[in-house]
C-alpha cells in the first residue's frame, strides 16, 4: 500500500512538471520572444501624409516629422494608391486621414464688391499758377524798400520799393514839354500840327505809364509841374514774399527781379506714387491729405493732374492734387501722407490664405472631387481685408482651398518626383533639382542612429 501510494505520487509530481514547463514555454513563445525588443511580427508602420515612408517600428516621418501609424489601422480608403493614371499628371490626391491632418478647408469662389485706399508720401509746393515775380519797370538805383524780408505779407497796391532813374526825371521833363506844346497849338486851327502836338504828349505818357508811373502820379506832375526825381514802386500782386533778391543800392537794369510773390491760399500737393499703384490712380479721384501738425484735420481734394514722365531717380510717378488752403496750415515743402480712395468695383474674391504666392506666379488649388485637388495659376487684381480679387483664372461657383494649400502643395511635390504641379521646366537645365536614385531616407536615418549610439 505505501508502494502503491509512492508510485503515485511520483506520477503527479511528473505530470505537474510537464505541465509547469508546458506553460513557460507559452508564455515565453507569445509574450517574450515575439515582443523581444519592442518588434511585433508583421507590423508595418507608415506616414499618414507620406505613404512612401514604412518602417517596422514606431517612429517620426523623416520628411513632416509626424508619428508613424500602423499601417492596419488606416482606413481601406487611406491605403488606396494615390496615382490619378492620366485623368489630370498636375492632381493630387489626399486620403480622409490626409486631409483632416492638412486641416484641409475649402470655400466657394463669389463675387464680392471690393473698394479700398492706399496711402502714399507727399509734399507741398508752391500753385505754380499763383507765383509772381515784382521787378524794376525801369533800370535805376534802388534808394529804399518797403519790403524788408522773406515771408512777409504784401497786398495788392502796396508800396514795395522806391527807385532813383535818370530816364524817369528826363522822360518827365519831355511828357512836360510836350504837354505845353499841346497847349499852344491847339488853339491855332492848325489839324496837323494840333494832332503832332497830340501824339507826343500820348508818347510821352505812355512811357511813364509803362515805367510804372499811376495815374494819380501823372496827374500830379501835371498839377505841380514838379518833377520827382524818385519813383515808388506798388505790387500788382498779393502774396507772401518767398525771394528776396536784392538789396537798396543796387543799380538795377530795367526789368530786373526784385521780389518772388506767392499765394499761398491755392497751393499743390505732390504725391509719389510707385510703378506697381500706377494702375490705381486716376484723374479725379478723392483723396484725403493729412499733416503730422494737424493729425485730425484732414483736408479733401481731387487728383487733377498725372505726371506722364516717370521720375527716374525716385521711380515714382508725380500725381499733383490742387488745394484750398486759406487758413494758411499748409506750408511749402511740409511733408503730408496722401490717402487716395484707389479702386471701388466687383470682382471674384478669394481669402488670401486660398492663394500660394511664389514671386512669379499666384496659385490656388481648385477641389474637382472630394480630396481631388487641382493647381490653378490666377491673377490678382488688389485686396481688400482678408481678400484677393481675381481677375483672370478662376470662375464663380469654384471650390478652392483656403486652409491646408501649402501642405497640399508640399506633397504635390513629393508625389510628382519633387517638382510642383504648377512648375513647368522646358529644356534641359543643369539647375534644376535632381533625384538621386540611390538615396534612402531610411538608411540614412539608420545610419545617423548608428553613429550617435556609438559616440
Amino acid at each position: 500500500m505505501e508502494e502503491k501510494s509512492k508510485i503515485l505520487k511520483i506520477i503527479i509530481g511528473a505530470l505537474l512538471f510537464i505541465i509547469v514547463i508546458g506553460a513557460s514555454y507559452w508564455v515565453y513563445d507569445t509574450f517574450i520572444k515575439n515582443n523581444s525588443g519592442g518588434i511585433v511580427k508583421n507590423e508595418i508602420y507608415t506616414c499618414p501624409m507620406h505613404p512612401q515612408i514604412i518602417q517596422d517600428r514606431p517612429g517620426l516621418c523623416p520628411i513632416c516629422g509626424m508619428d508613424l501609424v500602423k499601417k492596419n489601422e488606416l482606413d481601406t480608403e487611406d491605403m488606396q494608391d494615390h496615382d490619378l493614371g492620366d485623368a489630370d499628371l498636375n492632381a493630387v490626391k489626399l486620403s480622409p486621414s490626409q486631409q483632416v491632418l492638412a486641416n484641409v478647408q475649402t470655400q466657394k469662389v463669389k463675387l464680392m464688391q471690393f473698394q479700398g485706399e492706399k496711402t502714399f508720401n507727399g509734399y507741398v509746393k508752391i500753385n505754380e499758377k499763383k507765383l509772381a515775380k515784382i521787378s524794376t519797370a525801369v533800370s535805376g538805383k534802388i534808394v529804399n524798400m518797403f519790403v524788408n524780408f522773406e515771408g512777409q505779407t504784401v497786398r495788392k497796391g502796396q508800396p514795395v520799393l522806391e527807385i532813383y532813374s535818370p530816364e524817369l526825371v528826363s522822360t518827365q521833363k519831355e511828357y512836360l514839354l510836350a504837354l505845353d506844346n499841346f497847349n499852344q497849338v491847339k488853339t491855332s486851327g492848325n489839324r496837323v500840327a494840333i494832332d503832332q502836338a497830340q501824339s507826343l504828349v500820348n508818347s510821352a505818357r505812355e512811357r511813364l505809364t509803362l515805367w510804372e508811373m499811376t495815374p494819380k502820379q501823372i496827374e500830379e506832375l501835371e498839377r505841380t509841374r514838379e518833377l520827382k526825381t524818385t519813383s515808388v514802386q506798388y505790387s500788382r500782386y498779393s502774396g507772401i514774399i518767398t525771394k528776396k533778391l536784392l538789396q537798396v543800392g543796387h543799380w538795377a537794369m530795367m526789368g530786373e527781379n526784385i521780389f518772388e510773390v506767392a499765394d499761398l491760399s491755392t497751393v499743390w500737393v505732390i504725391a509719389n506714387v510707385y510703378e506697381s499703384d500706377m494702375q490705381y490712380i486716376k484723374n479725379g479721384q478723392t483723396v484725403d491729405i493729412y499733416s503730422s501738425a494737424y493729425p485730425d484735420e484732414p483736408l479733401r481734394a481731387k487728383i487733377n493732374f498725372i505726371n506722364p514722365v516717370f521720375d527716374p531717380d525716385s521711380r515714382t510717378l508725380e500725381v499733383r492734387i490742387d488745394v484750398s488752403n486759406p487758413s494758411l496750415v499748409l506750408k511749402p515743402d511740409m511733408y503730408v501722407k496722401v490717402k487716395i480712395n484707389t479702386y471701388a468695383s466687383q470682382s471674384l474674391g478669394v481669402r488670401k490664405n486660398a492663394v500660394i504666392r511664389t514671386g512669379e506666379h499666384d496659385i490656388v488649388y481648385i477641389e474637382k472631387e472630394k480630396g481631388v485637388y487641382v493647381p490653378k495659376q490666377v491673377t490678382v487684381s488688389y485686396e481688400q481685408d482678408e481678400y484677393y480679387a481675381i481677375s483672370s483664372g478662376l470662375e464663380e461657383g469654384d471650390v478652392v482651398v483656403v486652409s491646408g494649400g501649402f501642405l497640399i502643395d508640399s506633397e504635390s511635390q513629393i508625389q510628382k518626383g519633387f517638382t510642383s504641379g504648377h512648375e513647368k521646366h522646358t529644356g534641359n537645365n543643369d539647375n534644376d533639382l535632381k533625384i538621386n536614385p540611390d538615396q534612402d531616407i531610411m538608411k540614412d536615418m539608420e545610419k545617423k542612429k548608428e553613429e550617435e549610439h556609438k559616440h
